[in-house]
């Protein structure tokens, strides 16, 4: 007998080869600031809800490098915002291509002096215009403004686009400006995800999303992948540059089953109307499972994805016999990696077995469907789902196959108390299954979920601890009460088979029921369903009237069901008990609103509806009125609470200090930061300065949380000078301040 120790996660087989990139311009562009040539962010890559479709160039926290035109042109508009790309400058080239420099912290003299103009005239700090062809002129290499952190981002940088002359943006990297990295290092696959696509597809024996580590070592022909029914493949892959130390996302994706193409994906070119495919085109599912960003390599219903070939095609149907897959991953400096695998048409072994404590301690697990074990692979675990420590098996001694159908394992280290186990048979392998070295527990506790993605539902139940038991789904369906099977696809995770939206739409009464010697335990679900299709407005009560939900025609690509059930958190801050409302894994095309009904709750004013995660409550943008409902939007499917916010914002650090004494050249803004530590600063409406009781223009810089002003010296005087400062936060806390200082010549 040999007892085999295997890892956990699959290693692939990897290649390498170089090919060459065509630039989509001629023109020589010049690099957009000197700031450095360090990028933090390539075209194409995920952000919440979008693409980035720009790169970002690192300028070291710190702002005021100057930026360049990179080549002739005019700019044709200008805008100054608190959020997005706050200030930016757009400029139409010769070429008639688009330039976009974002985050600027000013723009150049008589940049400015245009600007300032427009936000007078306007009386508003906020525009967005566009110019004349010609009012504005550039030369290639003229500077046109500076770096720095104004709008939305997370610090520091220089955004940069390039667009064609409708608006599309380009790959910046695919010009001449890709020229300036040396990069010899290729993409690198970390891990691939084979994808059952129907409730009769299995990977391994599962109808579960299977993932597999890669890594320069072949695939041997024992670990080829069992596949039946139709599946996709997806995949997790970073690239890096030579001297840069960010990963950073690839150019170019190919998919080819037994040498014919099968999915090709290139991120040189988009529309900003095609944002909202990048999760039709990252697995979603994957993504709120939080097993990271993979690349979906197959088409699904309503992608309309430049991106992605039209040759493409969708879900896979494996044929008879062994089929060969090749993935070929490519970055902008034709730098090569592949990925090669094999999987099989082919069922595995579900194996049936019963664990028994021995008499000396030790304890054999017998086989019923299974003549003759050939060999193990197994490690030792612990059965809480919060501990995910191993014990290989070859530290374990004692272990023995018996009767050619049994394991005996004499396990000495109690702690290391679950089993988990692939057999390979006379018949074939097993799939990996899992037993309890210990005493069956009382009592059982875990987390019922609802798991809905575009093939169906499934009913997904999670142990706190493993049971070593085979619970049951129960339901009623027609008046019926029904039993399904729940299959064990981790230590401490069960699924149901998938059910179809109007299978799942009949059922009720759902709970999961442990049949033991003595006694049944049963968890019960809680759940309200809807079913919703696109083009069809819908308005629906939850949660016991508590809430309800407003869906838009175009909130879902397809018919879907919107559900809730409560959660329990254990903290008390939700001043309505918590609840989840989903889906879950399938991706929102349109925001969905929730109202949320307070009933006779004071301080209406002062809630907030708040979506959980990680562990702790963050506040989504939340509209108020006289009645007693509360409003928001959600994007993707969450926890949901309201929490009160009664604590007033913090003025912090003002300059100029009260009494104190400046010269008129020193005073160009006030150095005034806020802060609030839960709903935020409303910096559209919430600041309101007054110098000598004339009203300031103010923006605010979100990274820095600090007031802007426009042309503050034209407010001051020689002398005495008073202000005024008040600040309210999005839940109508509000401060005020006032101070006097003093101007000299």
């Amino acid at each position: 007998m040999k007892i085999n120790n295997t890892k956990n996660l699959k290693k692939i087989f990897l290649n390498i080869s170089l090919v060459a990139v065509l630039f989509s311009t001629d023109t020589d562009y010049m690099w957009p600031t000197n700031a450095s040539n360090t990028l933090t962010a390539f075209f194409g890559e995920m952000r919440p809800h979008r693409y980035h479709l720009g790169i970002d160039i690192r300028t070291y926290g710190k702002n005021g490098d100057p930026v360049f035109a990179i080549t002739d042109g005019y700019i044709y508009r200008l805008k100054v915002s608190n959020t997005g790309y706050g200030n930016v400058i757009y400029i139409k080239h010769d070429d008639n291509n688009i330039s976009l420099y974002a985050h600027l912290s000013r723009f150049n003299e008589k940049i400015q002096k245009n600007v300032e103009q427009l936000q007078f005239k306007r009386n508003s700090y906020l525009i967005d215009h566009l110019l004349e062809p010609g009012i504005i002129k550039v030369s290639k290499g003229d500077i046109i403004g500076y770096t720095g952190d104004t709008g939305g981002l997370s610090g520091p940088h220089l955004h940069f686009e390039i667009r064609d002359e409708i608006n599309r943006p380009l790959n910046p990297l695919n010009t001449s400006l890709g020229k300036k990295f040396k990069d010899t290092l290729k993409p690198q696959p970390d891990f691939i995800a084979f994808i059952p696509l129907s409730d009769s597809s299995r990977v391994n024996g599962f109808n579960y999303i299977q993932e597999f580590e890669i890594n320069d070592s072949s695939l041997g022909t024992n670990d080829t992948l069992s596949v039946i029914g139709d599946f996709g493949i997806a995949i997790n892959v970073k690239d890096k540059v030579n001297s840069q130390p960010f990963n950073y996302g690839i150019y170019s994706i190919d998919l080819e089953i037994n040498d014919e193409f099968q999915y090709g994906i290139k991120f040189d070119k988009t529309s900003f109307t095609q944002n909202n495919q990048i999760y039709l085109e990252r697995n979603y599912e994957l993504l709120e499972l939080n097993q990271g960003e993979y690349y979906q390599l197959y088409k699904v219903s309503y992608q309309n994805n430049s991106f992605i070939d039209k040759k493409s095609k969708g879900s896979l149907i494996p044929k008879e016999g062994i089929n060969n897959y090749k993935i070929t991953i490519k970055d902008l400096n034709g730098n090569e990696n592949y990925v090669k695998g094999t999987f099989v048409y082919d069922k595995i072994i579900n194996p049936d077995f019963i664990v028994n404590e021995l008499a000396n301690g030790g304890w054999i697990i017998n086989y019923k469907n299974i003549d003759n074990i050939d060999n193990i692979e197994c490690k030792l675990l612990n059965s809480s789902k919060s501990i995910n420590e191993s014990l290989s098996c070859d530290l374990v001694n004692d272990m023995s196959i018996h009767k050619n159908n049994a394991i005996i394992i004499n396990n000495t280290k109690s702690i290391y108390n679950t089993l988990e186990i692939t057999l390979n048979t006379d018949k074939g392998k097993t799939v990996k299954h899992y037993a309890l070295l210990d005493k069956k527990p009382l009592h059982i506790q875990g987390d019922l979920t609802i798991n809905h993605n575009y093939d169906g539902i499934r009913i997904d139940y999670e142990e706190n601890e493993f049971s070593g038991m085979k619970p049951s789904l129960f339901f009623q369906s027609d008046g019926v009460m029904k039993k399904d099977t729940l299959v064990r696809v981790s230590k401490n995770k069960l699924i149901s088979n998938l059910f179809s939206i109007s299978e799942f739409m009949k059922m009720s009464n759902i709970s999961i029921r442990y049949e033991t010697d003595t006694f049944t335990i049963i968890k019960d679900s809680e759940l309200d369903k809807y079913l919703v299709k696109p083009g069809e407005y819908s308005e629906k009560s939850i949660i016991n009237g508590q809430a309800f939900f407003i869906h838009d025609k175009k909130t879902f690509y397809d018919d879907t069901i919107i559900y809730s059930h409560p959660v329990n958190i254990f903290e008390e801050q939700s001043i309505i008990n918590p609840f989840y409302i989903g889906p879950n894994a399938i991706p929102f095309n349109k925001p969905l609103k929730l109202i949320i009904n307070l009933f006779d709750i004071k301080n209406q004013n002062k809630m907030n509806v708040c979506y959980y995660q990680n562990n702790k409550w963050n506040p989504l943008y939340t509209i108020r009125d006289e009645t007693k409902v509360i409003s928001a939007e959600i994007k993707r499917g969450s926890i949901i609470g309201v929490i009160i916010d009664d604590k007033i914002p913090e003025i912090d650090n003002v300059v100029p200090r009260n009494n104190a004494t400046y010269n008129l050249g020193d005073m160009e803004n006030f150095e005034i930061y806020l802060k609030d530590n839960f709903s935020g600063i409303n910096y559209d409406n919430g600041i309101n300065l007054t110098v000598n009781e004339k009203s300031i223009l103010t923006g605010y810089n979100i990274y820095q949380k600090k007031i802007l002003t426009v042309r503050l010296k034209d407010y001051l005087k020689i002398g005495k000078n008073t202000y005024r400062l008040t600040v309210s936060d999005n839940s109508n806390n509000t401060k005020t301040i006032n101070g006097n200082f003093y101007i000299k010549e």
